[in-house]
């Protein structure tokens, strides 16, 4: 039998972030007569994912020891060193072909605002393929600095996809 070693932090959150990532394909999905897609829910779970994702970047860097705590996306991001913002920001404008630094004051208080969403008054309009493709830049640059991450399989494969943010027709269960 082999004896396993503590779980590195790093790993931990990138875990973490992903299964909140697959709750969110999910509600993207159309299963069987009468189900509807759950759009307020995915985009909660995606911007918790962007937070938990930004995180562990931040735990990467060895910025671990500084207060994580907080749901701004923007504040977690300007503290990534300007190297690991480039990549990023590159990978989302690779697959989402807009500038990060315009679209992320949008996206920085989403999960802040929108797990309450019946406390928002009037529209309230959010680009969820913007989220969603932050969230799988998130994600590849994660796996790009640590392969070992990936666990190959369905999820992984919606998650680097090229469309995200929209809604699929799923198989029968």
């Amino acid at each position: 039998m082999r004896e396993r070693g503590p779980v590195p932090m790093t790993d931990r959150m990138f875990d973490h972030g992903r299964n909140y990532h697959e709750c969110a394909l999910r509600c993207l999905e159309l299963r069987g007569a009468g189900q509807t897609f759950l759009f307020p829910p995915a985009l909660v779970l995606l911007a918790f994912v962007v937070e938990i994702y930004l995180k562990a970047l931040l735990t990467i860097e060895g910025k671990a020891d500084k207060d994580l705590h907080g749901h701004d996306h923007g504040n977690l991001y300007g503290r990534l060193s300007a190297d690991m913002q480039a990549r990023v920001a590159a990978r989302y404008e690779e697959r989402h072909h807009q500038t990060l630094s315009e679209d992320l004051p949008g996206y920085a208080d989403l999960f802040v605002k929108h797990r309450y969403a019946y406390e928002l008054e009037g529209a309230h309009e959010t680009d969820i393929s913007g989220v969603a493709q932050l969230a799988s830049s998130l994600y590849e640059t994660l796996t790009e600095l640590q392969p070992n991450l990936v666990r190959a399989g369905l999820v992984h494969d919606r998650i680097i996809t090229p469309n995200q943010g929209i809604p699929i027709v799923a198989g029968p269960d």
